[in-house]
C-alpha cells in the first residue's frame, strides 16, 4: 500500500488517477478537493499496489472540516508500507515545509517532483534543482522521482521506484478491482467536482453533496435513479448554485449524469437540488453526519 500526500492542488490525484488509468478521485483547480482518503488498484501482471489518495495537508482553514480532513491525511502516514509525497517541482511553500516536517519517520519515502512539464526557462529548472536538494538534504533516504502526472511523463520510472520499496506478497484484491469506494460514494463526488469547476473560486470552499436516494436498474427500472442534494453554508450561496433560470445547476447535472453514465455504463436520470446547513464546515457534528469520519 503506497499513501499518496502533500499540500492541497500539488496533483496527487491526477497523479493516482494517472497510475491507477481511471478518473477514481475527482479533481478541480480549488483546494483539498479531495476529502476522503480513497483507494485506487493498479494490477498489472507482475504487480498490484494499492495507493491511497488523502485530503491535502494544510493549516489555513481550521474548522471542524479542516481538522478532520488533516487528521485523515496524517492517520495515512502510519497505515501503509511506502509514503508518496507530491511537491511541484518549481518550488516548496510554506505548507509543503509543513508536510515535510512530518515525514521525518515516513516509511520507505518516494517524493515526486510533480509539474516537470511547466519547467520552461533555465531558471526554472534551477528552481527545481533546489527543491530537489532541499528535500535530500532534510529525507536523505527518499528517492526522488521527476514526474508530470498531466502528461504521463516519467510514470513508469515512477511506478519501478515504489516497487523497489514495496513487499513481495501475494495480491491484496481481486485483479478486477480499482476502489473500495460504492458506486453511490462515487456519483456524489462527480456532482461535487462539477460544482466546483462550474463555480470555481465563486463558491466558497464549504459545499459539499449527499445522495438522498440511489436505485440500481432491475426488472422494472431500466437505468439507474439518483436524487443529490448540494449542500451550502449560507443562504447567500443557494442562488450562485442554482443560476439564473436554473442554468448553473442544470449545467451541473448534466455534465455529472454524463460521467456517472460513463462510470456505471449504463444510463442514469439524476436530479439535483441546493439546501442550506448553516455554518456545517464548523461543526464537528453536522461534519461527521455529511460522511467526514
Amino acid at each position: 500500500m503506497v499513501a499518496i500526500v502533500g499540500r492541497p492542488n500539488v496533483g496527487k490525484s491526477s497523479l493516482m488517477n494517472a497510475l491507477v488509468g481511471m478518473p477514481i478521485s475527482i479533481t478541480s483547480r480549488k483546494p483539498q478537493t479531495t476529502r476522503h482518503r480513497i483507494l485506487g488498484v493498479r494490477t498489472e501482471p507482475d504487480h498490484q499496489i494499492l495507493f491511497v489518495d488523502t485530503p491535502g495537508i494544510q493549516e489555513l482553514h481550521r474548522g471542524a472540516l479542516n481538522r478532520q480532513l488533516n487528521k485523515a491525511a496524517v492517520s495515512s502516514l502510519e497505515d501503509v508500507d511506502v509514503v508518496l509525497w507530491v511537491v511541484e517541482a518549481k518550488g516548496l511553500t510554506e505548507q509543503d515545509e509543513r508536510v515535510l516536517s512530518l515525514l521525518s519517520k515516513a516509511k520507505g519515502l518516494v517524493v515526486a517532483l510533480n509539474k516537470t512539464d511547466l519547467l520552461k526557462t533555465d531558471r526554472d529548472r534551477q528552481a527545481a534543482f533546489a527543491v530537489g536538494k532541499r528535500i535530500s538534504d532534510a529525507l536523505p533516504t527518499a528517492e526522488l522521482v521527476p514526474v508530470s502526472a498531466s502528461k504521463a511523463f516519467q510514470l513508469k520510472e515512477l511506478v519501478e521506484t515504489l516497487m523497489r520499496r514495496l513487499p513481495v506478497q501475494e495480491a491484496l484484491v481481486d485483479a478486477e478491482l480499482v476502489t473500495d469506494r460504492s458506486m453511490r460514494f462515487m456519483a456524489a463526488e462527480l456532482i461535487r467536482e462539477k460544482l466546483f469547476r462550474l463555480l470555481g473560486d465563486e463558491l466558497p470552499y464549504e459545499a459539499t453533496v449527499v445522495i438522498d436516494r440511489y436505485i440500481e436498474p432491475n426488472e422494472e427500472l431500466r437505468r439507474t435513479e439518483i436524487d443529490a442534494s448540494i449542500v451550502v453554508a449560507r443562504a447567500s450561496q443557494k442562488p450562485m448554485v442554482i443560476g439564473e433560470g436554473g442554468s448553473r445547476i442544470q449545467k451541473i447535472g448534466q455534465s455529472a449524469r454524463h460521467d456517472i453514465a460513463r462510470l456505471i455504463d449504463g444510463p442514469v436520470h439524476l436530479q439535483l437540488w441546493v439546501r442550506v446547513k448553516e455554518n456545517w464546515a464548523d461543526d464537528d457534528q453536522a461534519v461527521r453526519s455529511f460522511g467526514y469520519e
